[in-house]
């Protein structure tokens, strides 16, 4: 029977090593993220420590089931087989889910399911990245800007990633919306105008384009950032995965990487408000700091650049410019700044609460 070989088939973790986050799981849990984060293999660690729980795995993009067939007899296999844990990987909602003493699905899309308990799953953040690959920090920062902050970054090129994101969105028309939006990875930007743009080269409606840009919002694999005070103007956009643009484009544009870099931190080491303005990439109002992404500085660059900085003044105590590997400190106009190697804010981020 089906169901017992899969239950017979429960996995090892696929990795030795995991991911450094603390996962406060409880009966009913939906782990979500976007491809490539290690997902399965932390929940596959978490539940190896916890031999007692009967468990069974079952993986939904398996090339050997048919979801919407396969699993009508689900429940009454897991009442007979006493399991007390069922992971479902790759969860989309074909079939009723069994009624257990533990579930946990997995998932680039937070489905909305009543009494479940949700925990996204980020990207690396460079300190982790640092912690699981233990390189020398210049060497870590080198692989962290050329593979990427995914789990399994490492084991892709661009062309593999270009790849394994067509595999996960199978249908061309969504495929194409995601293209689309990468390639305006840090751009000020709507998504009316991008949809306007997709729509001269292929047939879309206005409600699917929407709707898939809102499932890649919630699932945190898109961000966007507003201008401060300005509701209503175009968004700056930024992705989960700073290198993604690389995967669909043979242009480089070093800085909007970087900038997608500094913002993922922010995102995630913060956990505050970030909006962007005319002269400053982003702006942090609880922190009253004005950041400035510039991996490559000269000094009187620097200078005539703050120089033209007015209005933010107003609201910003002090300057912080990221750099690759600069750092310093001055005044400008009264307002003092900070030059900082991305390296050494990304370690010690909590400074900046």
């Amino acid at each position: 029977m089906l169901l017992e070989k899969i239950l017979q088939s429960y996995p090892k973790p696929f990795c030795k090593n995991n991911r450094n986050l603390p996962l406060p799981l409880k009966n009913f849990n939906f782990i979500y993220g976007g491809k490539g984060l290690g997902k399965t293999n932390l929940i596959l660690h978490y539940y190896q420590n916890i031999p007692s729980l009967k468990k069974m795995y079952i993986n939904l993009k398996d090339a050997r089931l048919n979801p919407n067939k396969d699993f009508q007899d689900i429940q009454s296999f897991c009442q007979k087989e006493n399991i007390d844990l069922l992971i479902i990987d790759n969860y989309e909602p074909y079939f009723t889910l069994p009624k257990l003493p533990n579930l946990t699905l997995i998932s680039q899309i937070p489905y909305a399911i009543k009494n479940f308990h949700y925990i996204h799953i980020p990207p690396l953040s460079f300190q982790e990245y640092q912690q699981i690959h233990k390189y020398h920090l210049e060497d870590a920062l080198s692989h962290f800007i050329k593979y990427g902050n995914l789990w399994e970054g490492e084991s892709y090129n661009d062309y593999n990633k270009a790849q394994s994101l067509q595999n996960i969105n199978p249908n061309p028309t969504d495929f194409c919306i995601l293209k689309n939006l990468i390639l305006n990875l840090g751009l000020k930007v709507s998504l009316h105008q991008i949809y306007l743009k997709i729509k001269k080269d292929t047939k879309l409606s206005k409600d699917r384009f929407y709707e898939y840009c809102s499932l890649l919002q919630k699932s945190k694999m898109l961000f966007w950032v507003e201008k401060f005070e300005h509701k209503l103007s175009a968004k700056k956009l930024y992705f989960y995965d700073f290198t993604l643009k690389n995967a669909f484009s043979f242009e480089r544009n070093f800085h909007s990487l970087f900038e997608n870099m500094v913002f993922l931190e922010l995102f995630y080491g913060l956990k505050q408000e970030i909006f962007f303005t005319d002269k400053l990439n982003f702006y942090l109002p609880n922190s009253s700091l004005g950041i400035l992404c510039m991996p490559f500085i000269q000094q009187q660059t620097l200078e005539q650049k703050l120089h033209k900085i007015t209005k933010e003044r107003e609201y910003c105590d002090t300057f912080l410019i990221l750099t690759l590997n600069q750092q310093g400190k001055g005044e400008n106009l009264g307002t003092p700044y900070t030059i900082l190697p991305f390296k050494d804010f990304a370690l010690n981020i909590a400074h900046y609460t």
